[in-house]
């Protein structure tokens, strides 16, 4: 999730109005650092991450999220809710 910030800017020249803006857009994020037992395949929001289990520092947007940890046989399945806080580390150890 990106947060944008908007300046607007208005200098009168005599009879001329200049009108200038800037957008930036800032990039807050946290980490999921998570490990499990046994190893698992990491989907985030019902994506898959790409990764399996120990993770670490995964970088992800702030705000509520669900962790799904699927083995490798699919024999076992867990969701999870979790919060990330910006610029903090969210560290989950399961045992499924």
């Amino acid at each position: 999730m990106n947060r944008a910030s908007l300046r607007l800017a208005l200098v009168t020249l005599g009879t001329t109005l200049v009108l200038s803006m800037t957008a930036a857009a800032q990039t807050a994020v946290g980490y999921l650092t998570v490990s499990s037992t046994p190893p698992a395949k990491v989907l985030v929001d019902n994506e898959d991450s790409g990764r399996t289990t120990p993770v670490e520092k995964l970088a992800l947007p702030p705000g509520d999220h669900r962790l799904t940890l699927v083995t490798a046989d699919g024999a076992l399945k867990r969701t999870f809710g979790f919060k990330i806080t910006p610029n903090q580390t969210t560290r989950l150890k399961i045992k499924l």
